[in-house]
C-alpha cells in the first residue's frame, strides 16, 4: 500500500473498491449505526479513504437534517481521497445532462476525452481518473472500469462549487507533502467543506501515511490539541 510500512502487512480493509453509490451510502449506514451503537462521540479521526467517507456522512447529515446537531463536535481528517457522493440529486445535477457524445467520451477514460467533457462532469471525472491511476496497484482496477458505467453509475466526487453544506466544527487536515500530486490536491479540496475559522492544516514528509518522525509526531500532536481544545468551547 503507497506509503505504508513493512511493519503494516495487511490486510488492508476499506469501505468499498466500487465507489458506486449503493456501495457508499451502505458505508454510510456502518457509520450511522457506529454512531447510534457505540456513541456517543467527541470527535472523529478518519485516514484516507475512511476520511473521505466521514466527510461525505456528516455533509449528508447537514443536506438532510439541517436543524440536528451533527454527533461529533470535531474532526481529525488525514490524507483524504475524493468525497464521493450519495445523493442522486447530485449526481443528475453531474452527469444527468450528458450528451450522447459526451457519455462516450467519459466511458472512454481517455484524458483527451475526459478533457472536452463540460464542466462539472470533466472536473469530477478528472479527479477520479486520477487518483484511481495512483491507486490502481492497490485497487487493482483501471480507471476504465469505473468510468466506462451508465453515466448515473459513475462515481461522483463533491465538489464544494456545487455542494452547499459545510462542516462548522473544527477540523485539522494532515496531509503527506510528498504524496503524488493527485492525493495532494484532494487533500488540499476536502478542507473547502470547512470554515476557515475553525480550519487548521497539517503537513509532514511521510507518503500517504501518518507521520514518522518524532517531532512531525509532536507537532501533529499540538495540532489535534488545538481542534480538541476549541471544539469544547461553548460558542461553538
Amino acid at each position: 500500500m503507497i506509503g505504508t510500512a513493512p511493519s503494516v502487512p495487511g490486510p488492508y480493509l476499506c469501505y468499498s473498491t466500487d465507489f458506486d453509490p449503493v456501495s457508499m451510502r451502505a458505508a454510510h449506514a456502518l457509520v450511522e449505526e457506529t454512531f447510534e451503537t457505540q456513541g456517543p462521540f467527541d470527535g472523529v479521526f478518519g485516514f484516507s479513504q475512511g476520511a473521505a467517507v466521514l466527510i461525505a456522512y456528516l455533509l449528508d447529515q447537514i443536506a438532510k437534517y439541517p436543524e440536528r446537531p451533527l454527533p461529533v463536535r470535531f474532526g481529525i481528517f488525514c490524507s483524504t481521497v475524493p468525497i464521493i457522493a450519495t445523493d442522486p440529486a447530485y449526481y443528475r445535477s453531474v452527469f444527468g445532462s450528458l450528451s450522447p457524445e459526451d457519455e462516450q467520451r467519459l466511458r472512454s477514460g481517455q484524458d483527451d476525452q475526459l478533457s472536452q467533457l463540460p464542466e462539472p462532469a470533466q472536473a469530477s471525472a478528472k479527479v477520479l481518473a486520477e487518483v484511481i491511476d495512483v491507486l490502481e496497484p492497490i485497487i487493482r482496477k483501471s480507471r476504465i472500469s469505473f468510468l466506462d458505467r451508465q453515466p448515473l453509475d459513475v462515481p461522483c466526487a463533491l465538489h464544494p462549487d456545487l455542494y452547499e453544506p459545510r462542516l462548522s466544527f473544527p477540523t485539522l487536515h494532515v496531509r503527506a507533502k510528498n504524496d503524488p500530486p493527485a492525493l495532494r490536491r484532494c487533500s488540499l479540496l476536502t478542507e473547502s467543506f470547512c470554515l476557515p475559522k475553525w480550519r487548521r492544516s497539517f503537513e509532514h514528509s511521510a507518503v500517504h501515511s501518518l507521520p514518522r518522525s518524532a517531532a512531525e509526531v509532536q507537532d501533529m500532536v499540538s495540532a489535534m490539541r488545538w481542534v480538541i481544545e476549541r471544539s469544547q468551547r461553548s460558542n461553538l
